[in-house]
């Protein structure tokens, strides 16, 4: 029919319908006969008619011509014969957008060909969720990927599954509908394919990290992704180990460590270092033996460190450092620090360690020990050591805890402590303890007599405060911290009444400091520290109405002082360290007074503390160069310069050689300075007191866990000048002192895992043993007795040894009368060479201390007793 209807078409001669209907009758599959014969039509019209070739891509689009309400001319690709003239042709196809192409021109006997792209109408399909990384398919899992998790990618309009995998993880199919033109989410969350590690080491409630990430304490089993991991078990005080574990989905994988003591210093350079690379002899007492052994107090924590030894009066605990101690100076040669901080009072000097330091030490990490001079970084006090109190470090977890214990003689104690992680980098912690003890008995033979059996009962106790704290933010810090002790002493001590109750002590001291310590670049880190301080001490003595009656000592200081420090590394090698302080004390208030009124008006003496230093390390090869010095300038006493060197090298496997030399110096105190009584005469200048010191370290490590350490160190100390004692013009100074020695230990063992005891004694040993053998002979207290009258604060020599006196002869000998050359009364030393007033001791030395004539060896001008 389409033939014939063809044929009428071409005798009317309206070609361009006879060849479209030709063009239709050939698409109908005719006979070969009738195709030839249309063939044969088509190519006879064509020369008549305009042909016009429509491509489009894809194919299969719908072709109109002008409007389309003139109807559809078939599916592209196409040739159609129309009339020679322009067209518009406009293509359309299912699932794209329209297109078209207007004045297209037309000529009889020619073909135009026009070829048009048809865009894909898509919607948008947002994929997110979890793991990062996993390849996304989409409707099949062959191929390329489509993208990679997060992504977006296109997709026609209709439903499609999201075939999202990673390796270690379970596949995810997720179903998802694309719309046309709008954005469709799709969240995906795979499952882990994970196995089960074993962590053990031989410290409990070590940190377990995996990747970087911590995940647990050991012991623990922990499930971690199949594949390859790296696995840290850390503890605060050991040093990190770190695996490479392969966990598998079917097996169990197995880490068992074990941990050494962390070998890192703080206080030796301030900064982070080995102790095998730090500029000093160092020893720590790490966390498991503070925990192990549950010492007490700082000063039994120190007990057993090399080098070091501790004295206990009954007033205060004082620490000695390598054969020098001042019995009575009561640690300020010694500078205790909190975290870089130090604690030392502004009226002595003086060091605190025991239950006045802090009620307990339970927020201590660990103790760093650094022998030898420091003053060339932290100034005065820092003579012959420094102690380094390192408390709670961040990475401790959020707990609330509380205890109570029983340490020493009868001594109670409470506390409670929180800790609050608030972020990675983020939390604080707080403590508040309690203390309270009865103390010991005492007897002292010399005091025996009518009515009077010699026994101190009741007399030792004490009550203590601590409160402390640590607020962390990224780089920024504030710590706090405040103790208080009230004691009774029992002995009698300074020519007090003995047996009464009346005689105590109070010390207050607290801070507040501020740190920001940003890391500005990979070259530069700045350290500002910004701190206010309190010491508070009240003394009350009580004597004989006769002697004054009862006698009050108070001093109060307040200082605040700002520190600034930048550390820089130009090259890898080398790094320089270099700071400024200044310190203000505004308040340095000091009085004395008695029943019969004031002994030392009070007085106010503040002054001015500026310092500057500069270190540098210099590592080369197997050895490290270290030097810097120090300059400290006083309001009151002038400038004092302290250097340092040392040569810190490795020249043998596990083995370390130093060699340090320094100068170390003490200005005197404001007690030094400026207290005065009716014996002791404020001196009209004092000098700083100083010491070279030279050491050589050697030390072997055997294995993680034994090291064998040997030293050979000298000091030369020089003691400081004072004009104006006993009305003399003439400069008073007593000789200098020289001080050799030598170190050898042997240190080694597993970390410790030692059990527990209520009372914090090393098991094993008998913590009445030194009682019971002070009790055999004459106790430290007893020489007190009736020994010369001074300040509680000030003290007497611990081995002055009185003798035996009559009962009714207890009070202070009245000497004020005494000429020189006549019979020394009783409580004087006999044949001990007159060095005058005592001026670095509080309260009134009355009388010279009484000691022994192999013990009369000259001391400071400042010191009334010499060492046993």
């Amino acid at each position: 029919m389409l033939f014939n209807i063809a044929r009428c078409y071409e005798q009317l001669k309206r070609y361009p319908d006879a060849y479209r209907a030709y063009a239709r009758a050939l698409e109908q599959g005719p006979d070969p006969q009738q195709k030839k014969e249309i063939e044969e039509a088509l190519g006879r019209i064509a020369p008549k008619v305009a042909l016009l070739d429509v491509k489009t891509d894809p194919p299969g689009a719908t072709i109109y011509l002008d409007r389309k309400d003139l109807g559809a001319r078939g599916e592209a690709p196409k040739k159609l014969g129309l009339e020679p003239g322009k067209v518009k042709v406009i293509v359309e196809l299912a699932g794209h957008e329209s297109a078209e192409k207007a004045d297209v021109v037309l000529t009889a006997g020619t073909t135009t060909t026009i070829n048009l792209v048809l865009v894909p109408i898509l919607g948008t399909i947002e994929v997110t969720g979890e793991p990062a990384g996993a390849t996304v398919h989409l409707d099949k899992d062959t191929g390329p990927a489509a993208c990679v998790l997060p992504c977006t990618l296109s997709a026609a309009p209709g439903k499609h599954t999201l075939i999202v995998e990673k390796e270690g993880w379970k596949r995810a199919d997720v179903s998802v509908e694309a719309r046309p033109k709008q954005n469709v989410p799709a969240k995906v969350k795979l499952d882990r394919i994970s196995g089960s590690v074993v962590v053990s080491a031989d410290v409990s409630e070590s940190l377990i990290e995996v990747d970087g990430k911590p995940v647990g304490f050991t012991p623990s089993v922990v499930q971690v992704p199949v594949g390859p991991h790296v696995m840290i078990v850390s503890r605060s005080g050991f040093r990190a180990v770190k695996r490479n574990v392969m966990v598998t989905e079917t097996g169990q994988a197995k880490v068992d460590v074990s941990l050494t003591e962390v070998s890192e210093v703080n206080a030796a350079s301030r900064a982070s270092e080995s102790v095998e690379e730090a500029p000093s002899s160092v020893s720590i007492v790490p966390s498991a033996e503070l925990r192990g052994m549950m010492y007490p107090t700082v000063a039994e924590a120190l007990r057993g460190v090399r080098g070091l030894y501790v004295a206990d009066d009954r007033t205060y605990v004082a620490l000695g450092f390598r054969g020098f101690f001042r019995p009575g100076d009561y640690g300020n040669r010694v500078l205790v620090l909190v975290d870089g901080h130090p604690t030392n009072d502004d009226w002595s000097g003086s060091s605190y360690v025991g239950f006045d330091a802090r009620t307990d030490i339970d927020d201590v990490e660990r103790i760093e020990v650094v022998r030898g001079p420091g003053s060339v970084l932290y100034g005065t006090g820092a003579f012959f050591g420094v102690v380094n109190l390192v408390t709670r470090s961040r990475g401790a977890p959020t707990r609330v805890e509380g205890a109570i214990s029983t340490v020493e003689y009868g001594v109670s104690r409470a506390r409670a402590s929180a800790n609050l992680r608030l972020g990675p980098d983020t939390g604080v912690w707080t403590s508040f303890a309690v203390a309270q003890g009865a103390g010991r008995d005492f007897f002292f033979p010399e005091v025996v007599g009518p009515g009077v059996d010699g026994v101190a009962r009741d007399l030792d106790g004490f009550r203590s405060g601590t409160i402390s704290g640590r607020f962390y933010h990224q780089d920024f810090t504030v710590q706090w911290f405040f103790t208080q002790r009230k004691k009774t002493l029992p002995t009698g001590a300074y020519g007090t009444v003995f047996g009464s109750d009346g005689t105590t002590i109070r010390d207050t001291r607290s801070f507040v400091e501020a740190r920001f310590e940003p890391k500005i670049g990979d070259t530069l880190q700045s350290f500002t520290r910004l701190h206010a301080n309190l010491y508070d001490y009240r003394g009350t003595s009580l004597y004989e109405r006769v002697d004054g009656g009862e006698e009050r000592d108070t001093f109060r200081g307040h200082w605040v002082g700002f520190e600034q420090r930048f550390v820089v590394s130009p090259v890898e090698r080398l790094r320089l360290t270099l700071g400024g302080e200044v310190v203000r004390h505004f308040l340095v208030r000091q009085k004395v007074e008695n029943e019969t009124g004031l002994e030392l008006p009070e007085r106010s003496d503040p002054f001015t503390v500026a310092a500057g230093y500069l270190l540098a390390d210099l590592s080369l090869g197997r050895f490290k160069l270290s030097a810097g010095a120090r300059a400290d300038w006083y309001s009151t006493v002038g400038l004092s310069l302290n250097p340092r060197l040392a040569l810190i090298g490795k020249p043998w496997t596990d083995g370390v050689v130093k060699l340090v030399a320094g100068r170390a110096f003490r200005a005197p105190s404001a007690y030094e300075l400026y207290y005065s009584s009716t014996t002791q005469k404020t001196p009209e200048t004092l000098t700083p007191e100083t010491v070279w010191s030279g050491e050589l370290e050697v030390s072997q490590r055997f294995s993680p866990t034994v090291v064998l350490t040997g030293a050979f160190f000298g000091n030369y100390e020089r003691p400081g000048e004072a004009r104006g004692w006993r009305h003399r013009s003439r400069p008073q100074r007593l000789r200098e002192q020289h001080r050799p020695g030598v170190h050898l230990r042997l240190r080694g063992g597993a970390p410790p895992r030692l059990p527990r005891r209520v009372d914090g004694r090393r098991p094993g040993l008998d913590p009445a043993g030194p009682l019971r053998r002070q009790r055999e002979r004459a106790p430290r207290g007893a020489r007190r007795a009736a020994g010369p009258r001074r300040s509680p604060r000030s003290g007497a020599h611990p081995a002055a040894r009185a003798p035996a006196l009559d009962p009714g002869q207890l009070r202070r000998p009245d000497v004020g009368s005494q000429r020189r050359g006549e019979r020394p009364r009783a409580g004087q030393d006999r044949g001990r060479r007159d060095l005058g007033p005592r001026v670095h001791r509080r309260g009134r030395a009355r009388v010279p201390p009484l000691r022994p004539r192999h013990l009369q060896r000259a001391r400071l001008a400042h010191d009334d007793a010499g060492e046993p």
